[in-house]
C-alpha cells in the first residue's frame, strides 16, 4: 500500500474498530459498531496524526470508529475484535474485494492515541504506526 493509501486509512483516524463479533451486515455500508472501550475514549475534533517518518496529517474526527476503515474501501468490512481492554484494542478487518488488515489502537488519553496498522489492501502490503493528538475542535 503506498503512503497515500495509508494516509487515507489514517484519515479514517484512519483512527474504526468494531466489536466482539461485530460484523457489519451485508449492504450496511456504515453500520454502527458495537462498544469498544478504547475507541469510545477517543474525543471527536481536530487531530494531527504523525507517521513513523515524521509526516503529519490534520483531520477532523467526527466518529472515533473511523479508525478501522480505509477511506478508499467502499464495500462492507467484517471486523472482529481480538482484544478489547479499557485503553487498547486489536481488530482484524476483512474488506470484501479489497483485503485484510489488523489494527491495534492504544488510547493513552482521550486526546492522544497510537494506531498500528498492517495488512494487505488491494494487493499492496503495508505496515504503519501513527501517533495522533487532538489539537482542537473541527472548523
Amino acid at each position: 500500500m503506498n503512503r497515500r493509501m495509508v494516509w487515507m486509512a489514517v484519515a479514517g483516524l484512519a483512527l474504526a474498530a468494531t466489536g466482539a463479533s461485530a460484523q457489519q451486515r451485508p449492504g450496511a455500508a456504515a453500520a454502527r459498531p458495537v462498544d469498544v472501550p478504547a475507541i469510545n475514549l477517543i474525543q471527536k475534533g481536530k487531530w494531527v496524526a504523525r507517521d513513523s517518518e515524521g509526516n503529519e496529517r490534520v483531520m477532523c474526527v467526527r466518529d472515533p470508529y473511523q479508525v478501522l476503515r480505509p477511506e478508499k474501501v467502499t464495500t462492507p468490512c467484517q471486523n472482529v475484535v481480538l482484544e478489547s481492554a479499557a485503553s487498547r484494542a486489536t481488530v482484524r478487518s476483512v474488506c470484501t474485494g479489497h483485503g485484510t488488515m489488523l489494527t491495534r489502537i492504544t488510547t493513552d488519553t482521550p486526546r492522544q492515541v497510537t494506531v498500528e496498522m498492517q495488512g494487505v489492501i488491494d494487493g499492496q502490503p503495508f505496515s504503519e504506526t501513527y501517533d495522533a493528538k487532538r489539537v482542537g475542535d473541527c472548523s
